[in-house]
C-alpha cells in the first residue's frame, strides 16, 4: 500500500474513532506503520503540573495492539515523579521535541522515568492545544529508522497528522459531552444534548434532530434555505462551504473533518460547528445516503445545575455550593475567582473545605458528583429568583473526563 493510500486510510479510521465506531488503537497501529515507529502514546488532559492534571484519555499502542499495562505502569509508578511533565505541558503548540531535550544532564543520569525505558530515551513528543483548556500530548517512541533517529520524512508525516488528531478530539469531546460516542446515525438524531445535522454527498440536509432544527428555524447563526446549510455572515458562509467541500470531496477521495464558529446577532455567543465525513455503517443501512455529520453546539443552551441543589445534596454552604457548581461547569480556579470577585486563594480554600466534607482529593471526583445531579429539579425558595447569579450556574459538561475512554 502506498503512503498516500495508507494516509487516507488513517484519516478514515481516525474519523471513525472520533465518533466511536472503532477504537483509537486501529488508526494508532496504522500510524506506527506510516511513521516507522514501534509505538505511540496518546494522552489528553487538563492541568499544568502532575499534582493538578486530570487525564481525559490515555492510550498506548505497540506492535499493533493496545497496551493498557504500559499506561497503568506509567501512571502508577512514574507519572508524579516525571521531571519532564512541567516542561511538556508548556511546549509550544505543535512543536516536535526529542525526549532528551526535556531532561537535564543530571536527570538523564538519575531519573527513574528517563532511565526506565529505552523507548522513552528515543522518544519524540508533540503537544497540541485542545478545545477549552484541554491539551493533547502525543509520544512517538522507538523509531525503526536505521540508527534509531528521526528523519525529516518521519517528522513531516507526523506534522501532517496533527490537524487531524486535534479534530479527532474536538469531535470526540462533543459526542462524549452528549453521551453519544458509538451511537448509530439514527440514535444520534434522538440525542437532545447537541445539534445533529446529516448531509448527503451533495451537502443537502437529509435529517436533523430537534436541537439542530431549533437553531435552523431561529436563523440567527445557521439556516437552511433550499435544504442547504448557510451561515448568517457571508464570511462564515464561505468558511462553512470550504469545510463542507473538504468533508464531501469527489468520489474516490477521502474527506477530512474540520471545525469553525459561526457568529450570531448582537453580543450572543458564537455557535461551534464541527463537520466530519461518515463512512457507511452496516447498522445504518437505511441511512446509506448520509455522507457527513454536522454537530452544532450552542453554549447558551447547554444544561445547567441549580446551585441550591448542589449545596443541599452535598451538604455544602451556599458559597461552597457556588464554587462546586462552577467546578462542575469546567471552570478553573482563576475563572471562578474572576467571575465571583474573590481571590484565587479564597477559591482554593473553599475547594479544600469541599474536598474534606466529601472525602475526596481531586477535582474530577467533585465534577462527577456535581454532574450526577443533572436532570434533578432545581430548588427554589419563595424569596429567591429562579435565575442564578451570573457565573454561579455555568455550562455543565455531559461526561466526566475519566469516563471518556473507549
Amino acid at each position: 500500500m502506498s503512503h498516500h493510500d495508507l494516509f487516507e486510510r488513517i484519516l478514515r479510521m481516525t474519523q471513525k474513532a472520533a465518533i466511536g465506531d472503532v477504537q483509537w488503537t486501529v488508526p494508532a497501529s496504522m500510524i506506527n506503520g506510516l511513521i516507522r515507529t514501534n509505538g505511540n502514546n496518546l494522552a489528553i488532559y487538563q492541568g499544568r503540573s502532575p499534582a493538578a492534571v486530570d487525564i481525559y484519555l490515555a492510550r498506548s499502542c505497540y506492535g499493533g495492539r493496545r497496551r493498557s499495562d504500559v499506561v497503568e505502569r506509567y501512571f502508577t509508578h512514574f507519572f508524579r515523579r516525571d521531571e519532564a511533565i512541567p516542561r511538556l505541558v508548556r511546549l509550544p503548540d505543535g512543536q516536535l521535541t526529542p525526549t532528551g531535550q526535556l531532561y537535564t544532564e543530571q536527570e538523564k543520569k538519575t531519573s527513574p522515568v528517563y532511565n526506565g525505558s529505552r523507548k522513552i530515551k528515543n522518544g519524540l513528543y508533540v503537544r497540541l492545544d485542545g478545545p477549552g483548556e484541554s491539551q493533547i500530548l502525543w509520544l512517538f517512541a522507538d523509531s525503526t529508522e536505521r540508527g534509531g533517529g528521526w528523519s525529516s520524512s518521519q517528522t513531516g508525516m507526523i506534522e501532517s497528522l496533527l490537524p487531524h488528531l486535534r479534530q479527532f478530539w474536538r469531535v470526540r469531546e462533543v459526542l462524549a459531552d452528549a453521551r453519544a460516542l458509538g451511537s448509530s446515525l439514527a440514535e444520534l438524531l434522538d440525542n437532545g444534548r447537541c445539534g445533529v445535522i446529516q448531509l448527503d454527498r451533495r451537502a443537502r440536509i437529509v435529517a436533523a434532530n430537534d436541537r439542530a432544527r431549533n437553531v435552523l428555524q431561529e436563523g440567527e447563526g445557521l439556516s437552511d434555505p433550499g435544504g442547504f446549510l448557510t451561515a448568517r455572515a457571508p464570511e462564515d458562509t464561505d468558511e462553512l462551504q470550504r469545510l463542507l467541500a473538504r468533508a464531501l470531496p469527489p468520489l474516490g477521495v477521502q474527506g477530512s473533518a474540520g471545525s469553525m464558529t459561526v457568529g450570531r446577532s448582537g453580543t450572543r455567543t458564537r455557535l461551534a460547528v464541527h463537520v466530519t465525513p461518515v463512512t457507511e455503517r452496516e447498522s445504518d443501512v437505511r441511512a446509506h445516503r448520509v455522507a457527513a455529520l454536522v454537530l452544532v453546539v450552542d453554549p447558551e443552551s447547554r444544561p445547567r445545575i441549580d446551585v441550591g441543589l448542589v449545596a443541599k445534596s452535598l451538604n455544602l454552604t451556599p458559597a461552597e455550593g457556588r464554587v462546586a457548581t462552577m467546578v462542575g461547569a469546567g471552570r478553573t480556579v482563576r475563572d471562578i475567582a474572576a467571575m465571583t470577585g474573590r481571590t484565587e486563594d479564597t477559591v482554593r480554600w473553599h475547594l479544600k473545605k469541599i474536598f474534606r466534607k466529601q472525602g475526596i482529593s481531586r477535582q474530577v471526583d467533585l465534577v462527577r458528583r456535581v454532574l450526577s445531579l443533572e436532570g434533578f429539579p432545581a430548588l427554589h425558595s419563595p424569596q429567591r429568583s429562579r435565575r442564578q447569579p451570573d457565573g454561579f450556574a455555568g455550562d455543565i459538561r455531559g461526561s466526566v473526563p475519566e469516563s471518556r475512554g473507549e
